[in-house]
């Protein structure tokens, strides 16, 4: 198998995961062209933000059709997001160069330090309850942004932003966390308004990356190629296949190629996967205490 073919087929399997569970295309393929394909770090970014934003584009029409995106909010959360996102990306192709350091040998150790703790997000998001922060009463659903909001929206994008224009991991995450926890949105507008934020924040680093940065256009084309299809394949079987399990894989896969990234021996393999078996049951033993619910007839 050559390395097109092989990027193709690394594609069609991200994609499936990303039509599966909404999630995974960032934070999968940067590591993936790296330790994988031996694609170099600077380039493995700005390859998969191009790839990340083409991407984007399509999940984010079809979310708009179903009316799933809260657009200032996205568009308030990209003020912060999208500057910040081009001066990852300037800091990443300039900055650091002119300074002297080895932005290759950097990027190794934040993309894995980054991948292992998006994988402990990863996992308490799939396996534990995370509450939001007021009640119902207060912020009711898909609510009107208070000054409150917006400002933090603004600073979680400056926050972020910069992170993914440095590394293109978290995307989906990161933000989608922060939509989940502090903002009055029903479920189907945080994954609709997540992909809205994502796209316009990808297409600003991608644009960045194309002025600045060593894209690998050949690479783009191979990955586009694969994950395509991968993502309409996946999307067939979201409401089949058992997200938490998958969820869970996606978080194991994460934090073992962040540990990769990083050359850590294999025991902190072992303790990352304990640690995310030890949630899952925590979540399996809390969900079997819930009484079983009364069936009344008709």
């Amino acid at each position: 198998m050559d390395i097109n073919t092989g990027m193709i087929a690394a594609g069609l399997a991200v994609g499936i995961l990303v039509g599966l569970t909404g999630m995974g295309a960032g934070s999968l393929m940067t590591p993936i062209l790296i330790t994988v394909f031996g694609i170099p770090p600077s380039t493995a970014v700005g390859s998969d933000l191009i790839y990340a934003a083409i991407t984007k584009v399509f999940g984010t029409a079809r979310h708009a059709q179903l009316k799933n995106v809260n657009r200032e909010l996205g568009l308030w959360m990209g003020a912060g997001s999208v500057p910040a996102a081009v001066l990852g990306v300037f800091t990443l192709y300039e900055i650091f160069p002119r300074a002297g350091i080895d932005v290759n040998a950097l990027l190794l150790d934040m993309i894995g330090g980054i991948l292992v703790v998006v994988s402990l997000v990863v996992a308490a998001r799939t396996f534990l309850t995370i509450p939001r922060l007021w009640s119902a009463h207060e912020l009711p659903s898909d609510g009107p942004l208070t000054t409150r909001h917006k400002a933090l929206a603004v600073t979680i994008g400056v926050v972020f932003g910069f992170i993914l224009g440095l590394t293109s991991v978290g995307s989906g995450v990161f933000f989608g966390l922060a939509l989940v926890t502090l903002f009055p949105l029903t479920a189907r507008r945080v994954v609709g308004t997540d992909l809205f934020h994502a796209m316009l924040v990808t297409i600003a680093a991608g644009v960045a990356t194309i002025a600045f940065g060593t894209p690998n256009y050949s690479v783009v084309g191979s990955i586009l190629i694969g994950s395509i299809p991968g993502i309409l394949i996946g999307s067939h079987f979201t409401h089949r296949a058992p997200e938490r399990l998958l969820r869970g894989g996606i978080a194991l896969v994460l934090g073992a190629s962040g540990l990769k990234t990083l050359s850590v021996a294999p025991f902190w393999y072992v303790l990352l996967g304990a640690v995310i078996l030890a949630t899952g049951a925590l979540y399996l033993a809390s969900a079997s205490r819930r009484p079983a619910p009364v069936l009344q007839n008709p």
